[in-house]
């Protein structure tokens, strides 16, 4: 059975590694099953926040693998396809659905899709022929670096299996443009810009894929929540918490949301270590200063603010 994966709180949660690189599985498969808990849509990894690039083709599986173990069928899974090539691409869908995936996130292949411009057609051939490969939802991703020109919706909305685009552009104009270049098709935005959600949503995206989700998934889901309902000031009682956090861990250089994030989760106690792989840098003082100072200023040490906070914890669901 296939899933919607076109709306809501997809979170995509950071990948725990021990202090000698090696993935810390025991604890991947406890902050899974908070982030479950916390009601995310689904849960995507093999994606940049959890270092999907850094992790072997056995390492990749794994990790679906484990994740859909520990949700015990409460969400999807879903896996980043990350590949330079075509057939390389094609062979990493297959093994991630092979592995429990129940849907993917086709990223751009890179380098090839930086150089500009981008003929609309090669961006619509990588995709179907991905789509081609496997029998689930696939949803594009659309960068920073490899921003899709106009045009590019209208083709992807030919492939049958395409359900939506992440934008992670941090560009606001974009996010409209392709609210606007998605309004007549069957494609979704989902917001991947973490320095303004709930704003993304009130502009019209279905939702977010997004890595800040890997904290606080409760909250951002019912900020969701009552973004949809038109309770827009209750939404803001939270963001105007959050949004700080996420400003600040997604800062320039963009590179460093990894490392900042892992140490948002080890303060709160969800995971033991910051550890990202080489050669991501260790956590600076600037931002440890500045992340213990959000989180003091806006309690975000309190149990709401966890993945999946306690029952009766959550203090925005009244």
């Amino acid at each position: 059975m296939q899933v919607a994966l076109n709306s809501g709180v997809i979170a995509a949660p950071v990948m725990p590694f021990r202090t000698d690189g090696a993935a810390d599985w025991d604890t991947l498969d406890r902050y899974m099953a908070q982030v479950a808990a916390g009601g995310a849509r689904a849960i995507a990894m093999n994606m940049a926040a959890s270092e999907g690039g850094s992790l072997d083709a056995v390492e990749q599986v794994e990790v679906i693998r484990r994740a859909r173990a520990a949700v015990a069928g409460t969400c999807p899974i879903v896996s980043g396809v990350l590949s330079t090539y075509t057939a390389g691409a094609r062979d990493v869908a297959r093994r991630v659905v092979d592995a429990g995936a129940q849907g993917i996130v086709v990223f751009p292949a890179l380098p090839t899709f930086v150089a500009k411009p981008v003929p609309v057609s090669m961006i619509a051939d990588w995709h179907a022929a991905i789509a081609e490969a496997v029998d689930v939802p696939v949803l594009a991703f659309q960068t920073a670096n490899a921003a899709y020109p106009h045009g590019t919706i209208a083709a992807l909305a030919q492939i049958e299996r395409l359900v939506a685009i992440k934008d992670a552009a941090f560009d606001v104009d974009r996010t409209w443009e392709l609210l606007e270049e998605t309004a007549p098709t069957k494609i979704k935005v989902m917001t991947g810009n973490d320095t303004f959600i709930l704003e993304a949503m009130l502009m019209g995206c279905a939702g977010a894929l997004i890595g800040f989700a890997g904290t606080a998934t409760a909250q951002l889901v019912r900020m969701y929540e009552l973004a949809s309902a038109g309770k827009i000031t209750e939404a803001y009682d939270i963001w105007n918490r959050l949004g700080p956090l996420a400003r600040v861990c997604w800062r320039a250089p963009l590179r460093d949301y990894r490392v900042r994030m892992k140490y948002v989760l080890m303060r709160q106690g969800v995971i033991p270590e910051m550890t990202a792989r080489a050669p991501q840098p260790a956590l600076t003082d600037r931002d440890r200063a500045d992340i213990d100072r959000v989180i003091e200023r806006f309690g975000l040490l309190s149990a709401e603010f966890l993945p999946a906070p306690p029952v009766g914890r959550l203090r925005a669901a009244s």
